[in-house]
């Protein structure tokens, strides 16, 4: 008998795309000298697929690591190489997307570990599909998750745009001693303090790094905003005072819109202080923000509280003790937009879903008409493999009929519109890659790094700023097998078979069909090409989503939230055993009641 040898690999399942932003996930696989393997996956997020492609989002392939239940037969089939545990980075769509419609094609999910806002964000969104959430937990910068005999995972702080971010250090054994460690950052920034929530914490994450003493450490490194000689950050509170700025040089503009990425709330806290200086609240348009409020809420930030109007927008827009109208929106891609101009001459009367800017730009929102009293806060830039081609497009809009538009500088200008620089990006740029990884270069001289989240040129950027503080890189692709050990990492199983993705299509009713759709409409679920070219349909679903809560919770949530934090010993200290069998109920029944309002 051939005996096993200790072996740490990495794979990439999606994040590494050639063309688009997204489907964030990855795989590390540990073999013990006994033969026994453990899995762990990092993210799993939905891919940005272009329009014209007919889907509106593309899933990582996960068969081999998920069991499934087949929708029709019940047929269940067993991942061959099933994960442990799923670890969550962040909130934020291209790295959580795929857990809901995974759910919904059959697909069994392992435990996760995610921030509490995430966890608390991930709840709510399943609950607004009328699905039970997963099995989530809790955990947050210094704790240590163990997988097996061979496998400690501890999470760090990093910032993002969201709250709650958390990078993964991954430690591998051999013998109980230190084998590889993987450092997983997820979406990160290192430069600032964060308006709301916790910040970078550059010594603990490099006493993470020189603790783990493994001869092999790998780093992968967000490469999003690595372009050489980007522009430099101003801060929270530069952005501010610009906001601020561009909204007194048109003060005569008494409608503010703003269309925002739902989930970066470290952007939308701009527009927050930036009320407060004019003294006047912000209304959050879009089901997406009242949901990202309502996470917020759950998790214990608060800082919004005062600025929110807590009543409906009809009220908002009427109130007379509001002079400055300023409406926080979803829309900063123009959601829907291209997905609407090319039904509405097939079909009218087909729903469409789309943003609350979108709405506006297309004369559509039941309660908002844009007019020369309107200022649109364009703050997010262009990105061309996002909104490159409905972001110019909503702004054109949006000006025709009478708006002021300033916006953020991106690759391109739009038209003549007036340029301020009103927020950063949600990632670290090319000198503070560099300058933390110069830091880290002095505690793990050893250290590679695999630049991950980015099409090739991204990763070839980050590649180049490593070889200029001679840091080895990796360069790798979706679907490589990477091995770490032995102070390098070898690529042991090159991308041979074409790589597929799961996407969904979504398919409204249509009175010139003759197919029966139902008035909420399908999920179609599609295998595709990496060119999003469909090759066979899995399942459809019909869409069941739920009205989301607007303002206050019920009790029964807030304190099945409470109940949840709360150590167990300190739930039952101090009580009867009487007692304690009446507190067990009374959880359980907050358990039952919340799944109930779940479904």
């Amino acid at each position: 008998m051939v005996k096993a040898r200790n072996r740490t690999v990495l794979k990439f399942i999606g994040g590494i795309n050639k063309d688009r932003i997204g489907g964030n996930c990855s795989v590390l696989e540990h073999t013990s000298a006994d033969g026994k393997t453990e899995r762990v996956m990092f993210d799993l997020g939905s891919m940005f697929t272009p329009y014209e492609s007919g889907f509106v989002a593309a899933y990582p392939n996960v068969d081999e690591y998920f069991d499934r239940t087949d929708l029709k037969t019940g047929e269940v089939y067993k991942a061959l190489k099933p994960v442990k545990m799923l670890f969550i980075t962040h909130a934020h769509e291209d790295h959580i997307g795929a857990l809901i419609n995974y759910t919904k094609m059959g697909y069994s999910l392992p435990p996760i570990k995610a921030g509490g806002f995430t966890r608390n964000f991930i709840r709510l969104a399943f609950a607004a599909e009328g699905m039970i959430a997963p099995d989530i937990e809790k955990i947050k910068a210094g704790d240590i998750i163990e997988i097996g005999d061979n496998i400690k995972v501890e999470a760090v702080d990093v910032s993002h745009s969201i709250v709650d971010s958390l990078g993964f250090n991954t430690v591998t054994y051999s013998n109980g001693k230190p084998y590889a460690a993987i450092m997983n950052n997820g979406d990160f920034l290192t430069e600032e303090e964060m308006p709301v929530g916790k910040a970078f914490n550059k010594e603990h994450y490099l006493s993470t790094l020189k603790r783990a003493k493994a001869p092999t450490t790998v780093v992968c490194l967000d490469s999003t905003s690595t372009t050489p000689h980007s522009s430099e950050r101003i801060g929270f509170r530069k952005a501010v005072e610009n906001t601020y700025g561009v909204v007194m040089k048109h003060s005569d503009r008494n409608l503010i819109v703003s269309p925002v990425i739902s989930r970066s709330v470290q952007n939308i806290a701009i527009d927050v202080e930036t009320a407060r200086r004019l003294g006047t609240k912000i209304f959050l348009d879009g089901k997406w923000l009242q949901m990202v409020k309502n996470a917020l809420t759950l998790s214990g930030y608060t800082d919004f509280d005062d600025v929110v109007y807590k009543g409906s927008l009809q009220s908002y827009l009427n109130d007379k003790n509001i002079s400055k109208k300023y409406i926080v929106c979803t829309g900063a891609f123009a959601q829907g937009l291209e997905n609407y101009e090319y039904n509405i001459g097939i079909d009218a009367t087909s729903p469409i879903p789309m943003s609350s800017a979108t709405k506006m730009a297309l004369d559509l929102h039941p309660y908002i008409k844009i007019d020369k009293n309107v200022l649109v806060l364009a703050r997010q830039r262009i990105i061309e493999d996002i909104n490159g081609r409905t972001g110019p497009k909503m702004l054109q809009l949006l000006a025709s009929q009478g708006a002021a538009i300033v916006m953020t500088p991106g690759s391109r200008s739009v038209s003549d519109f007036e340029e301020v620089q009103m927020q950063d990006s949600g990632h670290a740029n090319a000198e503070a890659v560099k300058t933390l990884m110069t830091d880290v270069k002095k505690v793990v001289p050893n250290v590679i790094v695999i630049p991950i989240h980015g099409n090739p040129e991204q990763c070839r950027n980050t590649e180049n700023i490593m070889s200029e503080i001679g840091v080895k890189t990796y360069v790798a692709e979706n679907q490589e097998g990477l091995e770490v050990g032995h102070g390098k990492v070898i690529n042991i199983e090159p991308k041979i078979t074409p790589l597929t993705w799961y996407a969904v299509k979504m398919v409204m009713p249509n009175p010139y069909s003759d197919r029966e759709i139902p008035s909420d409409g399908l999920k179609e679920y599609w295998e595709v090409t990496e060119d999003y070219q469909p090759l066979q349909k899995i399942c459809e679903v019909q869409n069941t989503p739920k009205a989301i809560n607007r303002g206050k919770f019920s009790n029964h949530e807030k304190k099945l939230e409470q109940a949840e934090e709360m150590p167990y010993r300190e739930q039952m200290r101090k009580t009867s055993q009487k007692s304690k069998n009446k507190k067990i109920k009374e959880l359980r029944d907050l358990r039952k009641s919340f799944n109930k309002r779940s479904r």
